[in-house]
């Protein structure tokens, strides 16, 4: 198992500082390059479609969760507010792209699906994408590119988890601080 050590200033780096530090490297390359507005536009452009970076990974998720999802689940899965998940709703629902309807299992609340118009954009989506991957891994061979599928799928499982495992850390942090404010509230006879 990789591990990152720390080497005093000036010293030469440890047996295992050199490929965590390369992973680090690469990762800031494909986290911007992948994030940046120009490769969406060419990739919506190949597609033939029009939706921003944030109605592109809500669809997505409703494709990847195969079922309708209500606002707040859409919400966590995104890491953003809930109203801001509501106003983009709203802009592919006038679009046709997503449609909304009751929540069997609570009337106050809506549920949120792909219409065959919004899978037909994702999927062209989808295809720009892998056709724009195709084009990175020309020249890889079959062994590598499954060698790296398979490392990439394990990295991101861990990162998934990380991210989990904080999650939870926060909402534990977030009780714990609740606790303490009624203990304070408790002390003061509020």
């Amino acid at each position: 198992m990789l591990k990152a050590t720390t080497s005093p200033a000036g010293s030469a780096p440890g047996p295992t500082d050199e490929p965590v530090d390369q992973i680090q490297t690469a990762l800031q390359i494909v986290a911007r390059s992948v994030t940046l507005v120009r490769v969406h536009e060419r990739l919506l452009q190949a597609a033939g479609v029009r939706v921003d970076r944030a109605g592109a990974a809500l669809l997505h998720e409703l494709h990847v969760h195969h079922s309708a999802l209500r606002v707040t689940e859409l919400a966590e899965l995104l890491g953003v507010d809930a109203p801001a998940v509501t106003r983009k709703v709203q802009r592919l629902e006038q679009t046709g792209l997503v449609v909304r309807h009751a929540d069997p299992d609570d009337r106050r609340a809506t549920r949120i699906e792909l219409t065959p118009a919004g899978r037909r954009t994702l999927g062209r989506m989808r295809d720009a994408r892998r056709a724009w991957l195709g084009r990175l891994f020309e020249g890889w061979g079959d062994a590598d590119l499954a060698a790296f599928a398979s490392l990439l799928g394990r990295f991101s499982c861990a990162l998934e988890h990380d991210a989990h495992d904080a999650h939870d850390a926060h909402d534990a942090h977030d009780a714990h601080d609740a606790h303490d404010a009624h203990d304070v509230e408790d002390a003061r006879g509020l």
